[in-house]
């Protein structure tokens, strides 16, 4: 990448909290930052970027002590990501650049502004003109340094407004980038070294759409995930595409004859958000499912992306103590759960989002909540040994991910399932294996056919 402009000896550095879509987030800033002649350090950067969660009270409490650590280290601490929403006023005390989630520009140009700012340069969308000036929409990725697996955020925004979440609130307008955009930043992906694409946003079934409301989506002509995953497939030299989080009311018929018709590619895991097993609480939280609704997406996935015998990866997000929940809810959730049969379940205690409905309503003691999470917990290593246990005597394929040492690798199958095995080979190889062992905290496999 041919910087934009020159910056003598100015370097950066950035500490990401939160979901994958921050992640890919940070893949553009840095871009943004490289296009103007910075370089990464650790060491006392010029610019330390903390971006930002704060979907939970906890995910806050770390970005805050995030942004003071970063005045340690860095000579000026940009501030990005949700907590500039939520909490813009210890964002302003503690930050020295503050780069807000709102409005109808989108993050990525008010970061360039604020750089360019910041290093006394003409911004970028002043010179819209010039030749030799893109605007900074992250259509040349950088690349994560040894990983296999890039994020890739292919939609921004969610006005569904469930009462628990504060997002919609920061990330309130809708957006899509085009699926021409998507092709040209996942071939540039797969041209830095990365093997593997998650498509990431806020609410990935609105891809396309200018609301994430089922019921008002109104255009007919809008570009969807099946289109998406059809042309992001052929990308020469991907090996493996993922989606990180579908709602259970955005699982269709076409989008699964996409997953279907770019196998091996597109892997057979998908992970739908449960948030409760209850439909009483569901309503609280205005999810736009019910628990009828969310097993017939689970029935319809399990049906269309079975392979011999093998059914595909559910994983899934469950709330623990949403106000109002009773033991009878509670019990509900269990019982559901155990009826999908998810690979993993992250599990959240509810936490209190100012601004949102629910932070008004009644709220369950600590006990209460802490015992029901510690239950989905130990509900987890249960349900997850169970399906990988269905993989025992199965060829997987398992991509290398993580060198330990010995001569053995750990790596995920197309499954999602972390696999452990003994075998020669580079990062990002892909390695036919017959699952021999599965344990509570493991699963190993004995290499079977040649590396790809």
């Amino acid at each position: 990448m041919v910087p934009l402009f020159t910056v003598m000896e100015k370097t950066f550095n950035f500490k990401v909290l939160g979901c994958r879509m921050n992640h890919a987030e940070q893949r553009e800033m840095e871009s943004v930052l490289r296009e103007r002649g910075l370089t990464p350090s650790s060491v006392e950067p010029d610019i330390e970027v903390v971006h930002t969660c704060s979907v939970t009270g906890q995910a806050a409490a770390k970005s805050r002590n995030a942004i003071r650590r970063a005045k340690k280290n860095g000579k000026a601490v940009f501030v990005t990501g949700c907590f500039t929403g939520t909490d813009p006023k210890v964002a302003q005390e503690l930050g020295d650049v503050i780069v807000k989630q709102e409005g109808d520009v989108p993050m990525i140009e008010r970061f360039a502004q604020a750089v360019d700012a910041f290093l006394e340069l003409p911004s970028v969308n002043d010179m819209k003109n010039s030749e030799t000036v893109s605007l900074p929409i992250a259509t040349l990725p950088t690349t994560k340094a040894n990983h296999v697996r890039a994020e890739l955020r292919i939609q921004d925004g969610c006005d569904a407004h469930c009462t628990f979440c504060i997002i919609p609130k920061i990330r309130t307008t809708l957006r899509s980038k085009t699926i021409d955009d998507v092709v040209t930043e996942a071939t540039r992906l797969v041209e830095l070294g990365h093997q593997e694409i998650v498509f990431t946003g806020v609410f990935i079934g609105a891809f396309g759409h200018e609301t994430a409301l089922r019921r008002k989506q109104k255009t007919p002509d809008a570009e969807h995930l099946a289109d998406l995953f059809d042309a992001v497939a052929q990308v020469n030299g991907l090996k493996r595409l993922r989606i990180s989080s579908m709602e259970p009311g955005d699982v269709t018929e076409p989008l699964l004859d996409a997953m279907v018709a770019n196998q091996p590619i597109v892997v057979p895991h998908l992970h739908l958000p449960l948030q409760s097993g209850s439909d009483q609480v569901l309503r609280k939280m205005n999810r736009q499912y019910g628990i009828e609704d969310y097993m017939e997406m689970v029935a319809m996935t399990k049906e269309r992306l079975t392979v011999d015998g093998l059914p595909p990866a559910i994983t899934t997000d469950i709330i623990c103590g949403f106000p109002t929940e009773t033991d009878e809810d509670f019990a509900q959730t269990v019982k559901f759960a155990k009826e999908v049969g998810y690979l993993h379940m992250h599990v959240f205690p509810y936490s209190i989002r100012t601004g949102t409905a629910a932070a008004r309503w009644k709220q369950l003691p600590t006990p209460v909540v802490r015992e029901r999470v510690n239950q989905l917990l130990e509900l987890d290593e249960t349900l997850s040994l169970s399906y990988r246990t269905q993989l025992l005597g199965k060829q997987v394929e398992v991509m290398l991910e993580q060198d330990l040492g010995d001569g053995s690798w750990k790596g995920r199958c197309e499954h999602y399932a972390e696999i452990t095995l003994k075998t020669s080979g580079a990062k990002g190889n892909i390695v036919s294996a017959k699952v021999t062992e599965v344990h509570l905290d493991s699963t190993l496999a004995i290499p079977t056919l040649q590396i790809i």
